[in-house]
């Protein structure tokens, strides 16, 4: 079944993005100093505040959801492919636990991460390391703690913000980390704020080794009680200069599940 995005949906979220990255391949200036700028501070925290405050974040100690990546034509906004991931956190003393489980296919595919080894198998048959669902376990493991995780941890320790200044009528807060912060301590980060708006309008990410930023806004606010997440990140074309080319979409949240014991060890030979 052919499915769209709405022309509305469409038209708000190209607004502005064929100038929004202008100058972002040039030496930025958010490097320039090493502390953080007391603007940038207020606009994180503004943000987290309007979003339940660290008080709600720091409840969540477990949660189950459905994270589905759509693929679309930019040009046509024609749906081409979901896949839906099917994610299991939990945040503990000894750090963060994660277990992804999805279809490729034909061939069922389960990852866990909790926080040093990596385990992963296909059809039960565990994986190593040269297999590609295996090597990029630790990465989309970390990768859904932090989206679920902001903007609560752009004040971690390790993270600084950077005021840059007006850009496009905008504020915009620059994001760099500290050695050993991440498994990429040269990914860079960037946010847009509007007056009067608490959310960033855009952000944009490069990481390490990418000579590309990848342009994306968010969309679809839920909540579940005092916590605030996105139900949809909209990424662009062409650093923001295109259509709509993939959005992830984050549903059926479970707060704080009771799990099954064993949920973050080794997979198991069974699937679903």
């Amino acid at each position: 079944m052919t499915m769209r995005i709405a022309p509305i949906l469409l038209v708000a979220l190209l607004v502005s993005l064929p100038t929004l990255l202008q100058g972002l391949g040039s030496p930025s200036p958010v490097v320039q100093d090493a502390e953080d700028d007391a603007r940038a501070d207020e606009l994180v925290d503004r943000w987290i505040e309007a979003v339940g405050g660290r008080e709600a974040f720091s409840e969540l100690r477990t949660a189950r959801y459905a994270l589905t990546t759509e693929l679309y034509e930019s040009d046509t906004g024609r749906l081409r492919r979901a896949r839906p991931r099917y994610v299991t956190l939990a945040k503990t003393p000894q750090g963060n636990l994660t277990r992804i489980e999805r279809w490729e296919g034909n061939d069922f595919i389960v990852q866990t991460w909790d926080g040093e080894t990596v385990r992963a198998t296909m059809n039960g048959e565990p994986l190593a390391p040269g297999d590609k669902d295996w090597d990029e376990t630790a990465y989309v493991s970390g990768d859904v703690h932090y989206w679920m995780g902001l903007p609560y941890k752009l004040r971690d320790p390790g993270v600084n913000l950077h005021y840059v200044g007006e850009d496009q009528g905008m504020e915009l807060v620059g994001v760099s980390f500290g050695e050993g912060v991440g498994l990429h301590d040269g990914d860079q980060w960037r946010y847009w704020f509007e007056e009067g708006h608490t959310w960033p309008a855009r952000l944009a990410y490069r990481e390490e080794d990418s000579e590309n930023w990848n342009v994306l806004s968010f969309q679809d606010m839920q909540e579940e009680g005092d916590y605030v997440y996105v139900g949809a990140r909209v990424h662009y074309d062409d650093e923001g200069e295109g259509g709509v080319w993939k959005i992830l979409r984050t549903g059926d949240l479970e707060w704080n599940p009771e799990l099954p014991e064993g949920t973050f060890d080794q997979p198991g030979t069974s699937m679903p």
